[in-house]
C-alpha cells in the first residue's frame, strides 16, 4: 500500500486518485498484456470509446510515475509524456482521436515511455523458462530465463547472464543483431530466425555498425525541436480565457454568488483541470530549462575537445 501511495503521490498529499490507483495495480498485477493495454484505454477513453491527446496525456503521467518512484525515469525518456503522445497520434495520420486498436498497435511497438510493461510480463515469464539451447560462451545448457540469439551467426546462443555481462565468443560482435525469448521457441520462429541469419551473412560488418536496430519505439525529446505549444497548454489558455471572459480568476477559489449546483460543479472540474494544465505547463517549463544548461555544457565540452585536437 505504502509503495502505491509512493507511486501516486510523491508529495504525500493524503489523497490518492481512484484513476492513478486502478492503473497503478494494473501494471503490476498478472494477466495477459493486450487485455492491460484495452483496460487502459478504457480507463481514459470517453462516451464514444475514442480517446484524445489530452486523455492519453492523463494515462501516459500516470504510467510513468512507476519507473520514475524507481529512479529510471530517464532510461524511458524522462517524465515529459508529451514526445509521446506526439508519437502515438503521428502513427494514426494525427487524427484528433483514436480508437482502441490503433492505441494496442502502437503500444505493441513498445514505445519508450511504456516499453517498461512488456519488459516486466517478459522478467516474470523467463523467471522459470528452459530452452533447449546450449549458450556458447558459459556452456550453460539448458538455457535458464533469458535466451539471446544470433541473427548474424548460425547456432549461436547466449544466456542471459553473458549476455548482460557483455561477454562474446566465435567473433560475435556487440552490434550485430539478436533476438531475445522469455519462453521456449516454436518451429515457426526457428525458421523465421534462420531466414534472417541468411539475409545478414551477406551484409557486412559495416552495415550493422551503421543500422543499429533499437528494441522500442524511441520518442522524440525537446531538444530535437519540436514546439512546446503543445495542445494541453492551448487547451489550458482556452480554459484561462473562458474564465476570464465570466470573471473567474482560474487560480482563484471559486466566486460567492449564488450559481446552481450543476454551474457550481462544472466551474470546480474547470477551474481544477486549468490548475493541472498550469503545473504541468511549469513542468515542461523547467524541464526545457535544465535541457537547455545540459546543451550549453555539451558545447562547452565539445568546445574544450576540438581545442585539445588543433594542438
Amino acid at each position: 500500500l505504502n509503495c502505491l501511495y509512493l507511486y501516486n503521490f510523491s508529495g504525500r498529499t493524503g489523497k490518492i486518485r481512484v484513476q492513478s490507483l486502478k492503473i497503478g495495480l494494473m501494471s503490476l498485477s498478472k494477466g495477459l498484456l493486450e487485455e492491460k493495454y484495452r483496460y487502459l484505454f478504457k480507463e481514459v477513453a470517453g462516451p464514444t470509446e475514442m480517446c484524445d491527446q489530452r486523455q492519453l496525456g492523463l494515462l501516459l503521467h500516470d504510467a510513468i510515475q512507476i519507473p520514475r518512484q524507481l529512479g529510471e525515469v530517464a532510461a524511458f525518456g524522462g517524465s515529459n509524456i508529451e514526445p509521446s503522445v506526439r508519437s502515438c497520434f503521428q502513427q494514426n495520420n494525427n487524427k484528433p482521436e483514436i480508437t482502441v486498436k490503433q492505441f494496442i498497435d502502437w503500444m505493441r511497438l513498445e514505445p519508450q515511455s511504456m516499453v517498461w510493461l512488456p519488459v516486466l510480463h517478459r522478467v516474470a515469464a523467463a523467471e522459470t523458462a528452459k530452452h533447449q539451447a546450449k549458450c556458447n560462451i558459459c556452456k550453460e545448457c539448458p538455457i535458464v530465463g533469458f535466451r539471446y540469439r544470433s541473427l548474424k551467426h548460425f547456432n549461436y546462443d547466449v544466456c542471459q547472464s553473458c549476455f548482460f555481462s557483455g561477454r562474446t565468443a566465435k567473433g560475435h560482435k556487440l552490434h550485430y543483431p539478436m533476438v531475445e525469448y522469455c519462453i521456449p521457441t516454436t518451429s515457426g520462429e526457428d525458421v523465421r530466425d534462420f531466414t534472417k541469419v541468411l539475409k545478414n551473412k551477406f551484409r557486412s560488418k559495416k552495415y550493422f555498425a551503421k543500422h543499429p536496430r533499437l528494441g522500442y519505439l524511441p520518442v522524440q525529446t525537446v531538444l530535437e525541436g519540436d514546439n512546446l505549444e503543445t495542445s494541453l497548454q492551448i487547451e489550458y489558455e482556452q480554459l484561462k480565457e473562458q474564465h476570464l471572459r465570466r470573471g473567474i480568476n482560474p487560480l482563484a477559489s471559486p466566486p460567492d454568488s449564488v450559481v446552481s449546483p450543476q454551474h457550481a460543479s462544472e466551474d470546480a472540474e474547470l477551474i481544477a483541470e486549468a490548475k493541472l494544465l498550469r503545473q504541468h505547463k511549469g513542468r515542461l517549463e523547467a524541464r526545457m530549462q535544465i535541457l537547455e544548461d545540459h546543451n550549453k555544457q555539451l558545447e562547452s565540452q565539445l568546445h574544450r575537445l576540438r581545442q585539445l585536437l588543433e594542438q
